[in-house]
């Protein structure tokens, strides 16, 4: 680690390429940042990562820093505090679909031939139930939920096909669903 290095210059050194001076960088401030992370995201793997991210974004764009706008450690935060919100978003937004695909599957396995005479009693049963179930929708929660489920629309499609403001489609379908869980709950 090169010592002759002041705290406030490790970025523009950095800039320069100079290795020591990065490691000094990550040495100084890779615990603060990295228990920051570690409040953000609430998972030790993925603070670790972005941690990692952090720092190649530093060595990558060190000669962004302007030490006019601000520390180091405030600018190395600024990209920390970024990355880790990108990843609460990216992390939102898959479990939204893997939650969404889930009850697609729920939904389309009610329809799945099964092999045995019991599984196929049951079978019908739930399809009976699924269909009763959804008859008692109002009609527009149905139309709704049979264009998402059916025939695959996102919920701004359903809204541009049926000429309805998204909050609609979205309030919608939540309703019908909430009761489709109600009255499906003995099959779970």
């Amino acid at each position: 680690m090169n010592t002759s290095i002041p705290a406030a210059a490790f970025l523009p050194a950095v800039a320069r390429g100079d290795v020591s001076a990065f490691e000094a960088l990550y040495d100084r401030y890779s615990s603060t940042i990295y228990a920051l992370l570690l409040r953000i995201l609430g998972n030790a793997d993925d603070a670790q990562e972005v941690l990692q991210e952090t720092f190649v974004k530093a060595w990558t764009s060190a000669k962004m820093f302007d030490a006019v706008r601000g520390s180091e450690a405030a600018w190395l935060i600024s990209i920390a505090r970024s990355r880790g919100i990108d990843r609460l978003r990216s992390r939102k937004i898959r479990y939204e679909r893997e939650d969404e695909a889930g009850r697609e599957i729920s939904v389309h396995s009610a329809f799945v031939d099964h092999t045995t005479g019991v599984d196929r009693a049951i079978q019908t049963q739930e399809k009976t139930a699924v269909r009763g179930a959804l008859a008692e929708l109002p009609d527009p929660q149905r139309v709704a939920l049979e264009l998402s489920y059916f025939e695959g629309l996102s919920q701004s499609e359903i809204a541009a096909r049926l000429n309805e403001p998204l909050g609609t489609i979205k309030t919608r379908m939540q309703l019908g669903m909430k009761k489709l869980r109600d009255r499906l709950q003995a099959f779970h």
